[in-house]
């Protein structure tokens, strides 16, 4: 009599989920309750209405019939794979992510498992250990696009947009014309600075979903950074009629009309942006610097000074905004938050930018100083302090028997490494490590680093404690005129005039071996104004004094 009842059992589940595959749900439905009255202890009928909730979007329901399917038969994967969607669709994400890991406790590869975990703890903003499951999941399964797309997704967010756009790649080739797939790899198209091939799959994106804001505000972000502004605005423009709430696409229109010199039109955008997200820091600095551009430094002072309230390790630079609208003193060097985090956005489309469109030649003017003033030197203890991603290193390499990178930003220091010249590389403040590093360097290089710090005495006494006997302080700078010490541009850099850094260099202790005009880059095609200078340091026995 079991045995029959068992078999009428697994028939009517068979004929139950054959009519949901058929996509026939009333039937399932029907035959899923019957089966819960005349087999109250199979678990299976269960799980067949949480399936059928699932799809209807009733996540507590779902989670009532799997938790009753759990409790019947425990050690089933598939129930607990199917209540982290169902907790997922709660909000509960934490819960689901421990049913997630009991499936991976069951089956330690199994894919679909990796990659939604990986999906929710990029939403619990676990990004790393996200990364790690989503790898793991095309490990289990190459075909999965899900997992490909989402791991791109989360390379780009990592700064490693190369590495993102190879996984999107692959999740277009598993799911040609996917438009998140799309976006996403239109995104770290132009990170990488592959302006037309981005600009090309974003478009393919927009035309998949003409409707969708983002796709749009996407695309006249990659038509602003090919300066194609007359394209870029009109899907600006489309994307806030579509999402008139939505803060990204008032921002990209307001950058349009500042790139367009509508400055007025660009601050009323910005307003927009504020409205839409008043707890976002990124519309409040965009309005703050269109304001002063206008002139009107009372409202953007005000904008400033919302941004520190938001923001009070001062990511933006507001801080240096709020002194240049004449409401703050200008502080003695740019916020250590803001250096960092400008350098770690750059670094992957550093270079190019420096290179083609600065035309910097920081590096090569410090070679040629080194070369006057060193001569042939060689086995010297090297550091490039602010390293960035290594411009420099093969220009330092002849004169150094060991060469050390330092830099602020973690993903500048990344993009050094993979250069493999430098023996040592340091993520630290230039001032920290070099107090901590005393008598260390015969030579040590600052290209381009000055240019953060408007007081130059403490640098130049750390640089001073940090070098060895008759050691050289060689660097660049921008130059201000002589009655300003030194000055803060619009910007956000700082210049310094030659009789003040002649002063400063005096007191820490060194002596001029070059000090000559120089232009290191360009900046909207004219010349930027700058020194190029090399220092040696004086044996003395009182390190302490400084200018009064």
């Amino acid at each position: 009599m079991r045995a029959k009842t068992a078999t009428t059992t697994a028939a009517l589940f068979t004929e139950a989920m054959r009519a949901y595959e058929s996509g026939k749900p009333a039937q399932a439905r029907r035959l899923a309750h019957q089966l819960v009255e005349t087999a109250p202890s199979f678990g299976g009928a269960h799980y067949l209405l949480a399936l059928l909730a699932l799809d209807q979007k009733q996540g507590r329901n779902a989670v009532a019939h799997l938790a009753t399917a759990i409790a019947i038969t425990p050690g089933q994967a598939t129930l607990h794979l199917a209540m982290g969607r169902a907790l997922e669709m709660n909000g509960d994400m934490a819960e689901a992510c421990l049913h997630l890991r009991t499936v991976l406790g069951l089956h330690p590869h199994h894919a679909e498992a990796h990659a939604r975990l990986g999906h929710l703890l990029h939403h619990l903003g676990r990004d790393n250990e996200a990364i790690d499951h989503c790898r793991h999941a095309v490990a289990a399964d190459p075909g999965h696009a899900e997992a490909w797309n989402t791991l791109g997704a989360l390379l780009h967010q990592a700064g490693n947009p190369t590495q993102a756009a190879e996984c999107l790649r692959q999740a277009l080739l598993l799911r040609p014309s996917w438009p998140a797939a799309l976006n996403n790899f239109g995104l770290a198209l132009k990170e990488c600075g592959k302006l037309d091939q981005a600009i090309t799959v974003l478009a393919g994106a927009v035309d998949v979903r003409p409707g969708h804001a983002g796709s749009r505000t996407n695309l006249a972000s990659a038509y602003r950074a090919a300066r194609q502004f007359d394209l870029a605005r009109p899907q600006a423009e489309a994307a806030v009629k579509l999402a008139p709430r939505d803060c990204e696409a008032w921002i990209e229109l307001g950058l349009i009309r500042q790139a367009q010199g509508h400055e007025e039109g660009a601050a009323a955008a910005f307003e927009r942006a504020t409205s839409a997200a008043p707890d976002q820091i990124k519309p409040w600095f965009c309005l703050a610097e269109s304001c002063r551009a206008l002139g009107q430094n009372d409202r953007a002072a005000q904008a400033y000074r919302h941004c520190l309230t938001l923001d009070p390790d001062d990511c933006h630079g507001a801080g240096l905004g709020l002194a240049l609208t004449g409401a703050a003193d200008i502080p003695e060097r740019a916020p250590q938050a803001y250096v960092r985090q400008l350098f770690d956005d750059y670094a992957e489309r550093f270079d190019q930018a420096l290179i083609d469109r600065l035309e910097y030649r920081g590096p090569a003017l410090l070679g040629e100083a080194l070369t006057r003033t060193l001569g042939p030197a060689t086995n010297l203890s090297v550091l490039d302090a602010g390293c960035g991603t290594g411009l420099a290193a093969p220009v330092l390499r002849p004169w150094a028997a060991a060469l050390d990178g330092l830099d602020l930003s973690p993903a500048m220091i990344a993009k050094a490494k993979a250069h493999k010249i430098y023996d040592q590389l340091h993520v630290a403040e230039i001032e920290e490590f070099l107090h901590a590093n005393p008598r260390r360097y015969d030579l040590i290089v600052a290209a381009d680093v000055l240019v953060y710090l408007g007081d130059l005495a403490p640098v130049f006494t750390a640089a001073r404690g940090a070098l060895k006997e008759n050691g050289t302080l060689a660097f660049t700078v921008e130059k201000a005129h002589e009655s300003d010490s030194y000055m803060l541009g619009a910007k956000h850099r700082y210049a310094h005039a030659p009789g003040y850094i002649r002063d400063q260099a005096e007191f820490a202790g060194f002596a001029i071996a070059l000090l000559e005009d120089a232009v290191t880059r360009k900046d909207g095609g004219l010349d930027v104004p700058g020194m190029v200078v090399v220092l040696r340091k004086l044996e003395r026995k009182d390190d302490d004094r400084r200018p009064a």
